[in-house]
């Protein structure tokens, strides 16, 4: 009797670990990674709203995050949702990065958080200056190798 309670509790420990009450087998931001759209837009943490912007030199801080498409084409820009998020402002980021499917984002520096963040997501970061419309055109140029 002993030994099945013990098995009992440690199994039952087993599971409120790996499934925590009212999280499902799927948090709501993975099930939205888990869809086919494609990740292949490009974002560029930016200090103005518009295309040819400076880039931030903080990727978590920057006002307003550029978005093209995978050709270098200017799609909109977005406010920073992690602006006022404090030390957190990298998950509200890389959130908005998903529901854009971003494949990758460029800012001047990445903290570690927001390192970390990115790579569990799967989307690359480049760390670049400069204007933000040249520097995705040149990202684009190099990857089609023309």
């Amino acid at each position: 009797m002993r030994r099945e309670s013990r098995i009992a509790c440690l199994l039952l420990y087993a599971w409120v670990m790996l499934f925590p009450a009212g999280s499902g087998l799927l948090h709501a931001s993975d099930a939205d990674a888990t869809k086919t759209k494609p990740s292949h837009t490009i974002a560029v943490a930016a200090l103005g709203d518009k295309a040819d912007s400076e880039i931030s030199s903080v990727a978590g801080k920057a006002p307003y995050y550029l978005i093209f498409n995978e050709n270098g084409t200017f799609l909109k820009s977005v406010n920073n949702p992690g602006l006022t998020g404090g030390r957190n402002s990298s998950a509200a980021a890389v959130d908005l990065f998903l529901r854009e499917s971003t494949g990758t984002v460029i800012a001047g520096k990445f903290g570690v958080k927001m390192q970390n963040r990115l790579k569990m997501s799967g989307i690359s970061y480049c760390e670049r200056e400069g204007n933000a419309r040249k520097t995705v055109q040149a990202l684009v140029k190099n990857r089609s190798g023309r």
